[in-house]
């Protein structure tokens, strides 16, 4: 057992490597996609490549890329970042940065389509017919396209040496309102759960037959707290039953899913699911419940953990407990590595002090003014701020 000067006490556990079929993350410590909108007209920026150099240094297991457009057309953040062959020299910069601090550490790709949550400077659609006036339904024609659209960013992400990708389908995307049982589509897309996950498991299959040895995956919130949303029972539902996402998440996970990366919620919508903030609060508890059913359905995927950043100082011990028990095998810290991105080498080395999220909400509120994100209690003076 490891005693820090931190008042931190865990075993090696956390410290310990986790082998993906043909990767290996040197530790259980993932730093989860945050979105900093800081790119310059969808391309990486010095300041992008600094936040992620910095996050190499603090000596996470695996670190996510944010949240990447597949396109211009549809974009949540004015100023967020997009992969396409004309930008894929900004992207191989920001992996060769990344790898010459730490070459063991695995850094992933996510790529998400914003759907109807694209803001009013870009254009919103939507993945099924409902009440919300104005927003166009993709056709399946268009889906067809954003799914080439996906495959080929997966692709870009390869060439610019990534070690795997992230097909977003969670916090009201795209690729998440596709799983939704609310989804009833009478097309390929939509209605039977093989149809409502066909886009993110194509996708995953298309990649895995040209890159075998690439990680694929896919972050999805179990149950998000609206009616016909993931995690009910049906179109009409709101009570939470994880029979129908489990159901979708066996289509996904069939295709060659490496990993599912466990979340809840919408943060538009429902933020008290994605972000619980405060400490104790029984919707932490839930992101582990829903990673423990995860894990226990399919035993083989490598499942990734969230919310320990709610925790605080007992995030680490709730990680531990969690993989101890296999109810996760790696632990997501989105907030945290914002407050403190070397925070892994700190607790590894038992050196300086940890800037614990306090959970203020000031890197949220600097994402929805579309301005770019920091942590406001910290990282004033920190690499990546420009």
């Amino acid at each position: 057992m490891i005693t820090t000067k931190h008042d931190i006490y865990f075993k090696n556990t956390l410290a310990e490597s986790y082998p993906f079929s043909t990767r290996v993350s040197p530790n259980r410590l993932v730093a989860q996609a945050m979105e900093t909108n800081d790119a310059r007209d969808g391309a990486v920026s010095p300041g992008t490549i600094d936040r992620y150099a910095r996050l190499a240094e603090g000596g996470w297991g695996m670190v996510f890329v944010e949240a990447i457009s597949i396109t211009d057309r549809h974009l949540a953040r004015n100023r967020g970042l997009v992969i396409t062959g004309d930008r894929l020299d900004g992207f191989k910069r920001l992996v060769e940065s990344f790898k010459k601090v730490d070459d063991r550490a695995l850094l992933l790709f996510q790529v998400t389509h914003s759907g109807r949550l694209s803001g009013n400077f870009s254009i919103p659609v939507k993945a099924y017919e409902d009440d919300a006036a104005g927003i166009p339904t993709l056709s399946e024609a268009e889906l067809d396209e954003a799914l080439d659209q996906c495959t080929a960013a997966a692709l870009l992400a390869r060439e610019a040496g990534a070690d795997g990708v992230d097909i977003k389908a969670c916090h009201g995307y795209l690729g998440g309102e596709l799983l939704r049982p609310r989804n009833a589509r009478d097309d390929r897309y939509g209605t039977s759960a093989q149809n409502r996950a066909r886009y993110v498991a194509t996708v995953i299959a298309r990649v895995k037959s040209h890159c075998p040895d690439f990680l694929v995956g896919s972050r999805v919130s179990l149950y998000e707290g609206i009616r016909g949303g993931c995690g009910t029972a049906g179109p009409e539902e709101v009570i939470e039953d994880l029979t129908d996402i489990l159901a979708v998440l066996s289509v996904i996970v069939n295709a060659g899913a490496d990993f599912i990366n466990v979340s809840a919620g919408i943060p538009a919508l429902t933020p008290g699911l994605t972000r619980p903030s405060v400490t104790g609060d029984v919707n932490l508890y839930h992101h582990f419940r829903y990673a423990r059913a995860v894990k226990e359905r399919f035993g083989h995927v490598a499942v990734i953990g969230s919310a320990y950043s709610t925790a605080q100082e007992g995030g680490l011990r709730y990680a531990e407990e969690n993989i101890e028990k296999g109810y996760a095998d790696l632990a997501g810290f989105g907030r945290q590595s914002l407050a403190d991105p070397l925070f892994p080498k700190k607790i590894f080395s038992d050196s300086g002090e940890i800037d614990y999220c306090t959970l203020c909400g000031g890197c949220s509120r600097l994402l929805k003014k579309q301005e770019v994100v920091y942590c406001t209690r910290y990282g004033k003076d920190r690499p990546g701020r420009p």
